[in-house]
C-alpha cells in the first residue's frame, strides 16, 4: 500500500480527516520547517524506507499582487506560508532535508507557480521557486498559477478541504531541473486518497 502525507499549515482553514495510508503533519506560525522534515523523514522510515506515494502541501501562498506592477492581481509565486521560515526564494534549499523521500508534492496554494512577466528570477518567480523544490527534494512537484479556491466540507468539526479543478494552468516540475511541463492533474490528487481512489 503507497503512503500519503497532508502537510498542512493551520493558518489555512479547513481540515484533514485521518485515512490509514495518511500521515497528518500540522504546522503553524511556530512550528521549525525541520520539525516538519523530521516527520516527514520518519513517515518514509515506518514505511520500510519506501518514498511517500504524494506529500500533499496546503497552506496560504503569498498572492495576490505584481510587485513589479505594484498592482493587485491573481498573481503570486513570492513563497508559501507554512511553518515559520515560510518556504521562500532565499530558503528552499533547506527541503534538501527531505531529499529521496517523497515522490510526489502537489502544492494546494495560491498562485505557487505564478510567474508573471518581467518577474523572471525576482522573489516573485513561482516557477523558479517550485522548480527549485523539484530539484532539492528529488520529487515531481505540482502546482498552478493562479489562485486557488476551496470549500470545507462541514460534515467535519473542522471542514474537510475540497479543492475542486484546478483554478489557472497546473505545472509539473521535474525533479532534473528540466523545463515545466503543464498538464491536467497531478498522479494523485487529495481527494483521491479521501475517497480511497488513490493507488
Amino acid at each position: 500500500m503507497s503512503i500519503y502525507i497532508a502537510l498542512r499549515d493551520r493558518r489555512l482553514a479547513g481540515g484533514v480527516p485521518a485515512r490509514s495510508n495518511l500521515a497528518i503533519i500540522n504546522t503553524d506560525e511556530h512550528t521549525p520547517l525541520t520539525r516538519a522534515f523530521q516527520a516527514i523523514n520518519s513517515v518514509a522510515q515506518v514505511g520500510g524506507g519506501r518514498k511517500v506515494r504524494a506529500m500533499f502541501i496546503m497552506c496560504h501562498g503569498y498572492a495576490g499582487q505584481n510587485q513589479r506592477a505594484q498592482v493587485s492581481m491573481d498573481a503570486g509565486g513570492m513563497g508559501l506560508q507554512l511553518g515559520r521560515e515560510n518556504v521562500l526564494h532565499g530558503n528552499v534549499s533547506l527541503w534538501a532535508a527531505i531529499k529521496n523521500r517523497v515522490e510526489n508534492i502537489v502544492v494546494y496554494s495560491c498562485a505557487a507557480s505564478n510567474t508573471e512577466s518581467g518577474n523572471e528570477y525576482t522573489v516573485a518567480d513561482g516557477r523558479y521557486l517550485m522548480g527549485a523544490l523539484a530539484i532539492v527534494t528529488n520529487a515531481s512537484v505540482f502546482a498552478a498559477d493562479r489562485i486557488q479556491w476551496y470549500s470545507t466540507y462541514k460534515g467535519l468539526s473542522n471542514g474537510r478541504f475540497e479543492w475542486g479543478a484546478w483554478e489557472g494552468k497546473l505545472w509539473h516540475f521535474p525533479p532534473s531541473g528540466g523545463q515545466p511541463t503543464q498538464v491536467l492533474s497531478a498522479p494523485v490528487e487529495f481527494s483521491n486518497v479521501m475517497d480511497g481512489s488513490a493507488p
